[in-house]
This record gives structure tokens, sequence and C-alpha cells, in this order.
């Protein structure tokens, strides 16, 4: 689908909302060249909702899909959807949006087999059908229709906004070992668990919300960088 090149940032989990607004200023920081980047990868839940058919969230995040828009037009940018951002590929034209049914994809860097996702695949069958369910579009424009004065939506914003979403784990290191038997490759990038976790054969991005940090590749080296 694309190849890795030098200069690569890679965001995940910043769940912006109108509260939660630390990816703004990465972003205008990609735009002004304040940040050497050639490549741009957003590694999900970039929005803490977002979906091409619910009409209040895309007026919530207009700034930051303009943002990404702009930067596109300079920069390739790589959308992988995560379990908060999904149908997006209208929203984002100059985009390659990889939905969940499509991850990981694999690439090949440095020699080595490199697959990445979001996060949330391998996952029991209600999840696979709670996910399937939720990103169907005419589920989605129905819900939207029901939607008036933005009474459902907003109570949803209500309710992402108070979640807490950045926890220790303590299960993590069985997760990592579980990843590395079912993905079968050289190294393993994912968003979603918001557990800041780097070493040769797994990298877990930390959440830009979460830590204020961001993946950075660079002379064929991963890298974790404070905003």
């Amino acid at each position: 689908m694309f190849s890795l090149k030098d200069k690569v940032i890679f965001i995940a989990d910043s769940h912006y909302s109108s509260k939660k607004t630390i990816l703004v200023e990465l972003l205008e920081k990609i735009l002004y060249k304040k940040i050497e980047v050639t490549q741009l990868i957003l590694m999900g839940d970039i929005f803490d909702f977002l979906s091409n058919e619910i009409e209040y969230f895309i007026k919530k995040n207009k700034i930051v899909i303009d943002l990404i828009n702009k930067i596109s037009e300079n920069i390739e940018v790589i959308y992988l959807e995560g379990n908060h951002d999904f149908n997006l590929q209208n929203l984002f034209l100059n985009t390659l949006v990889i939905p969940r049914k499509l991850q990981p994809i694999s690439i090949i860097y440095n020699n080595k087999k490199i697959k990445l996702a979001h996060g949330d695949i391998y996952t029991p069958f209600l999840y696979n059908f709670y996910t399937y369910i939720i990103r169907n579009r005419f589920v989605l424009k129905f819900l939207n229709l029901l939607d008036i004065n933005y009474w459902l939506t907003k109570q949803i914003e209500k309710r992402l906004e108070q979640k807490d979403i950045c926890k220790i784990n303590r299960y993590f290191n069985t997760i990592i070992k579980q990843r590395l038997i079912k993905y079968n490759c050289d190294l393993i990038i994912e968003g979603h668990f918001h557990q800041n976790s780097l070493n040769t054969q797994y990298i877990n991005i930390p959440s830009l919300f979460c830590d204020k940090e961001y993946l950075y590749l660079n002379n064929k080296k991963f890298s974790i960088k404070l905003i």
C-alpha cells in the first residue's frame, strides 16, 4: 500500500475533542514545518469520535479535519482507522485511509517485515459483530436522522469526555506475547492500548493525549518524541 520513508511521524490515540486539544498543536507544527516530516501516519482514535455519517461530530472536529487535509496537500498521509474513527475516506480525500477490515497491513522496511494496525483486531466474536454494526452506513445514517437537536450525539460526547483512557494495563505483557504469535513478523506497530512501549519486536505508540508523545522514524531508528 505504501512504503516507509525517513522522518515519519506516527500519531495514535489523541482522542481529539473540545476538551482534548493537544493534537492541534502537533498538527500545526507539522503544517508550518516546525518539525521536519516526509510522511504522517495516523494510527487510529485520532478523534474521540468521527464518522462520515454523523453530522454533529464532523462539525465539532472541523478544525482538525481541515488541518489534516491541508497537511495532505504536501505530505503523504496514511490513516489507519480505529474504533473511535471510521468510514473516513470521504472526509480525507488526499489521504490513504485503511479500514479495520484491511488491518494489519504489511510492509518491508530495512529488510524487516513490519505489520501496522490500530490494534483492535484479533478480538472476540461479539466485539467483531459490534464493530460491523457500528460501521454500517445505513445504521449510522438512521441514527443521524434520530439525532434531533443532537440529543444523542451530545450524550455520546459527554460520556467519551468523562472516560478515563490513561490507565496502566497490568495484562499488557500477556497481550504483547499473544500479538507476537498472531502477527508473525519482525516488528509490530500498534496504538489502541495507550501503554507507550518500544522494543525491537513490538511498539505500542504512546497515546498523544495521555503522554504528549508520538513515534518518530528517522535514519532507520524508531524513537519516542515529546511534543
